[in-house]
Formats: C-alpha cells, sequence, structure tokens
C-alpha cells in the first residue's frame, strides 16, 4: 500500500521536476544511559539487533538499590504503625474532651502528636518513592521500537553519573529513516512538517513525510524527510523529487 501510494504521489509530479541529492541517516538518534551511579551487571543486546518499546537493555547491579528501597519501606511500615497509634490517642483525647474529663490542652498536644506522626509518614512515603525511582533509573529500556546501533557498556563497567552521564547504548528508530538533502530558500518555500514527499532509495520509492525543515547558517534549508526503513542503512543515497516551483 505504501509503495502503491508513493507511485500515485510520483505520477502526480510534473515532467522536469528537480531532484534533490540526499544521504539516509538514522532517525531518532538517542543515545541511552543511567542517571544514578553503579556498575553494570548485564547488557542484553548487541549492535544490529532489533528491540520492542519496553525491552530491557541494561542493568546495573540492583543490590544497593533494593537494599535502600526495602529500607525505605520498613521505616515507612513503622511509621504508619505509629500515626495509627497517634490517631487512636486523638480518638480517645476528643471522646475524654467531650465528657469534660481532660483538657482542651491535653486535647491539642494529641492533636499535635497526630499531625506530627502524618507528616513522618509523608516524608517516609516520599524516601520510599525516591529509592523505588533509583532502583528503576538502574535500568535502560527501549524507548521506542529501536534499531542497536552500538553499545559502550560491559559488565563490570563503573558508570559515574554525577556530572555528565556517560553513554551505554546508541539507539535508533527500528521502522522509519531519514532522508536529508540540502535545499534553496526557493526550493523551501511551501514546504513544511507533515507534507507528504516521495523518496527514491536502494532501488525503490517510497512514501514519506517531512518532519523538519532546518535553517542553516548559509542561507540554506536541511530537509529531513521519514521513510520506511526496511532494509535502509544511513549512509546510502537517495533523492527526493520536489515540483518546480
Amino acid at each position: 500500500m505504501r509503495l502503491l501510494a508513493a507511485a500515485l504521489l510520483l505520477t502526480a509530479l510534473p515532467v522536469g521536476a528537480a531532484d534533490l541529492v540526499a544521504r539516509l541517516d538514522w532517525y531518532q538518534r538517542v543515545e541511552l544511559s543511567t542517571p544514578v551511579s553503579g556498575v553494570v551487571a548485564s547488557v542484553n543486546v548487541q549492535p544490529g539487533q532489533t528491540v520492542h518499546q519496553g525491552e530491557l537493555l541494561l542493568r546495573l547491579n540492583p543490590t544497593l538499590f533494593k537494599a535502600n528501597l526495602d529500607e525505605a519501606q520498613a521505616d515507612l511500615a513503622r511509621l504508619v504503625q505509629e500515626e495509627a497509634d497517634a490517631q487512636k490517642e486523638l480518638g480517645r483525647a476528643n471522646e475524654l474532651y467531650a465528657r469534660t474529663v481532660t483538657s482542651t490542652t491535653e486535647l491539642d498536644a494529641a492533636k499535635l502528636r497526630q499531625a506530627r506522626a502524618a507528616g513522618l509518614v509523608a516524608a517516609a512515603q516520599a524516601r520510599v518513592d525516591k529509592a523505588r525511582r533509583l532502583l528503576d533509573e538502574s535500568e535502560i529500556h527501549a524507548p521506542f521500537d529501536a534499531l542497536i546501533l552500538d553499545r559502550q557498556a560491559e559488565p563490570g563497567l563503573a558508570v559515574a553519573a554525577q556530572n555528565q552521564p556517560p553513554s551505554l547504548i546508541s539507539v535508533a528508530r527500528a521502522d522509519e529513516i531519514i532522508a536529508r538533502a540540502g535545499l534553496t530558500a526557493g526550493q523551501a518555500v511551501g514546504l513544511k512538517p507533515g507534507d507528504r514527499l516521495a523518496v527514491r532509495a536502494g532501488g525503490q520509492t517510497l512514501a514519506g513525510h517531512i518532519v523538519a525543515i532546518r535553517a542553516k547558517a548559509d542561507r540554506r534549508y536541511q530537509l529531513d524527510v521519514a521513510i520506511p526503513r526496511g532494509h535502509l542503512v544511513a549512509g546510502m543515497t537517495a533523492s527526493i523529487p520536489l515540483k518546480p516551483r
């Protein structure tokens, strides 16, 4: 269906339409790392492999992260029980105050204890959430259906993420690739992201769509057209027919 649409698009181009010389490049290339420090425990992918969104690519040693989470959860459980006890005491203080058995001062003290206990529970819950997030961030998962371009990490590598996290795995979109060409200002007029363009690459004509038109310093423009990747790879030459203006 896509090939048919591309063929129809090209048929609609007038005779003498200019062909832009283009080169293929990876689409949405991303350098993945962990925002937390640790030692790489496992790397589950190799360059050239295709993975699905959410698939586990790399894991740091989880021992410390799990221990911090267990400690935070234990502290939370203790404080939840203390808050429940403080709530019961407040209930009794309210009852006694209603019967004029206790004073306002004692009731206020019970309210203060309950409020402090509730605050400690909230802080403990925040520590649990933080510990859980750090455990999650010790793993790298595929952000989308991706092609693994490179892996810079091996088990045993110490990752220091305090300043600039190092690149551990490089990926790009598995389903699309970019045809990139230079444009003059006149050729760029009227083009916009989302417009459909055909691209000739790898001996076939493919239906694509503009994803970016970037202004360059030399008053020229860069046109990026996304097309189905199939077996295409970055570095291949391509051409993009444009209607004459």
